[in-house]
């Protein structure tokens, strides 16, 4: 959904993880592409200030999830129809996503009210001072309360909406989709969550340290064992990737389990071996914790 003077990548990017999929990736879903796509505007099509295949917001009445998307100025105030029209979706069920600004309308329709959220850092205390009852986590990526999404800055809402996609067709269709756009490290929150490629760019030593703790996942990695190989600092590499040597370790070793259990009839304890966990309860404990999911329960949602 687009409000005047939105934020062009803000929009462009959930229609290309979600609506504008390429042979190659359309190609992985039997069926083609998993959603339809509809940009709804308060303002009318053909207005200078929104794409020309707009349609109007009463398309809202029947969409599954509705995705906002920031605008250049969240100091206006949102569109008054716009605000009621959230309103009414989000009562009728609708999944309920915002895009860096975007979280200032769903602020508006009292979406927001009790939960958690972020947005763009700069605007941060504008969305806190306006809104009390919201809990603004400016140091997030993205949040998810209940159901309800929010993301920071542009870049953000891509992490974002692969993370939802991998909620709704599992980690190898957010995988494929991640390699698609040439995506840096697929991060979860603050954190980063997947690397499915090295990142590009000319700090050789944190990719030597990722390449080489992902060619050795199913090894029993520890803190002395990687500190041993890539003589970086600790406090290094937290700054570049998020959180902490081991949390890292453990973030790929369920990712790389996710997707064993939807492309692999793998037992769990050749799973386990594979990912390094070192036991099949060790897996179970650390997949349920990031995943709200059971192995088994996970396989049977996601399995090809």
């Amino acid at each position: 959904m687009v409000q005047p003077g939105y934020v062009l990548l803000d929009v462009a990017v959930p229609q290309q993880v979600f609506g504008h999929w390429p042979d190659y990736v359309t190609a992985c879903w039997p069926g083609g592409a998993p959603y339809e796509l509809t940009l709804v505007s308060a303002v009318p099509a053909g207005n200078s200030m929104v794409p020309r295949e707009v349609e109007p917001l009463d398309r809202l009445d029947t969409a599954d999830t509705v995705v906002v998307a920031g605008v250049q100025d969240p100091t206006e105030s949102p569109d008054a129809e716009l605000v009621e029209r959230l309103r009414d979706a989000y009562s009728r069920g609708s999944r309920m996503v915002s895009i860096c600004t975007g979280a200032f309308a769903l602020a508006a329709a009292g979406i927001l009210d009790g939960r958690s959220a972020t947005t763009h850092w700069h605007w941060a205390r504008l969305l806190q001072d306006r809104h009390p009852s919201v809990k603004v986590r400016d140091a997030e990526l993205y949040v998810e309360d209940t159901g309800v999404f929010t993301s920071a800055g542009v870049l953000a809402g891509t992490d974002l909406c692969l993370h939802l996609l991998r909620l709704d067709h599992g980690q190898a269709a957010a995988n494929t989709m991640a390699r698609f756009l040439v995506s840096p490290p697929h991060r979860e929150g603050g954190q980063a969550q997947y690397i499915e490629h090295i990142p590009p760019g000319g700090d050789s030593e944190i990719t030597d340290v990722i390449t080489w703790i992902l060619e050795h996942l199913d090894e029993p990695l520890t803190l002395e064992s990687v500190s041993r190989h890539s003589h970086m600092s600790t406090r290094r590499f937290r700054a570049v990737t998020g959180t902490s040597v081991m949390n890292w370790v453990a973030m790929q070793r369920v990712a790389r389990a996710r997707e064993l259990l939807e492309t692999t009839r793998l037992g769990i304890d050749d799973i386990d071996h594979q990912c390094g966990f070192g036991s099949a309860e060790s897996l179970r404990i650390h997949f349920t914790a990031m995943t709200r999911s059971s192995p088994s329960r996970y396989r049977r949602t996601f399995a090809a």
